[in-house]
């Protein structure tokens, strides 16, 4: 294995080409590539959003992106939690509003109806209507994306449409500089939660993918010290964080701000932050917050990674030779790729219930495929069914994670 650390220069492509320049002449040709970067380090200016809503009238308040000044509109149609249909989708509606955001210049759409994780189909109407009009247009579509909550959802998809620009100049800025090196293996980048996605499946959602680094480097020092249960503290420059991990898996984090400051819950790993100005990290603050993680899990191990681990803790800074501030590409050269499927379904029965749950974990299994997976390899890892409250007996929110190999990466 070689191994290669380099100090941060400005520029992804800078960056790319002087880790292989480091890591020297490979003993093969490379079977993937995987870059973890977030968003905070690649300045951006955000797309201008047309939102659609379909869903029936609700208070001013609670109108599409509030407050955000991108362009909105709701119109008649989607469903009910369940799935029953509300209203026909006004499909005349939708194309007045395309044609109204092609006239103010605007072709990154984010469609969110009502009921969507449970009856897609008027998003995807929605969807064809705007194409219809505006072919160039750029769709996110919320069911694809985000969760059940309504609010929740209509937001990453707004910023996954938002944050289209910067994925695609990440993407091409990446092929560019692994194709100067002569590297033409498959290009993955990291999701928050750890797992990879294709460049293409990055591109097109990369709302799941622009805080990775922290729970990357988590995973990749627990791994390291060979520990699955523990409270991992990532020292950076500009903040200590830490993050819990059971059975080598980050909490998952309650809903809360995402990207551009907008609530979400997309699976981002749970974590406690205590951010600082680079180079000036309080040493007894920083201590204190991992003494209040400790008390959460007691019997788990503290393990440290980053470049500022040194200032706080002598354990840690170098061990058997590797320096943690390669964690996060240490575990995201063998983490699979990885897909949540989110869905509202209604079960009479367990017979009912089971044969729903297999259906859900087929589109589970293809949309993993469609991140990058090996066809072979994909499986389904994990499946929580829970009832969705205040409705009646037999409405499950199910979540589904589909894992795989990582196209052309041979099983370790």
């Amino acid at each position: 294995m070689a191994r290669a650390t380099v100090d941060s220069v400005d520029g992804l492509g800078a960056c790319l080409a002087s880790v292989v320049a480091a890591l020297g002449p490979l003993p093969a040709a490379p079977q993937s590539v995987t870059v973890v970067t977030d968003l905070a380090r690649r300045p951006f200016t955000p797309n201008p959003v047309a939102v659609l809503r379909i869903a029936p009238p609700s208070h001013p308040a609670l109108s599409p992106a509030a407050g955000r000044g991108w362009l909105t509109c709701r119109v008649a149609g989607g469903a009910s939690v369940t799935g029953t249909p509300l209203a026909a989708l006004d499909a005349g509606a939708v194309a007045a509003f395309a044609r109204r955001a092609a006239g103010a210049g605007v072709d990154d759409f984010a469609i969110c109806a009502a009921g969507a994780p449970a009856r897609p189909g008027p998003e995807r109407a929605a969807a064809a209507a705007i194409a219809e009009v505006l072919p160039r247009a750029s769709l996110s579509l919320s069911h694809e994306i985000g969760s059940a909550g309504l609010r929740e959802r209509e937001n990453a998809t707004a910023a996954n449409a938002a944050l289209g620009a910067w994925a695609e100049s990440l993407v091409a800025t990446a092929f560019r500089a692994l194709t100067a090196c002569g590297i033409t293996a498959p290009l993955y980048f990291t999701r928050d939660d750890g797992g990879v996605v294709s460049a293409e499946y990055f591109r097109r959602h990369p709302v799941i993918g622009t805080a990775p680094a922290a729970c990357s480097a988590a995973r990749g020092a627990a791994l390291r010290a060979g520990v699955r249960r523990a409270v991992v503290v990532d020292a950076a420059a500009d903040a200590v964080r830490c993050v819990p991990l059971i059975d080598g898996e980050p909490e998952r984090a309650e809903p809360g701000p995402g990207p551009l400051g907008l609530r979400m819950d997309l699976g981002g790993p749970r974590m406690a932050l205590l951010s600082h100005e680079p180079g000036k990290i309080d040493p007894a603050a920083a201590l204190a917050l991992v003494e209040r993680e400790r008390e959460r899990l007691p019997d788990a191990d503290v393990v440290w990674t980053g470049g500022s681990v040194p200032t706080l803790h002598a354990s840690g800074a170098v061990i058997d030779g590797v320096d943690p501030r390669s964690d996060a590409a240490f575990f995201a050269a063998r983490a699979d790729c990885s897909v949540e499927f989110e869905q509202v379904v209604v079960a009479a029965g367990r017979a009912e219930l089971d044969a729903l749950l297999e259906t859900a974990s087929g589109h589970a299994l293809s949309r993993v495929v469609a991140a990058g997976a090996t066809p072979g390899s994909a499986r389904v890892d994990r499946i929580a069914h829970t009832p969705v409250s205040y409705l009646p007996a037999g409405v499950h929110r199910v979540r589904i994670r589909a894992t795989g190999l990582p196209s052309g990466r041979q099983e370790p």
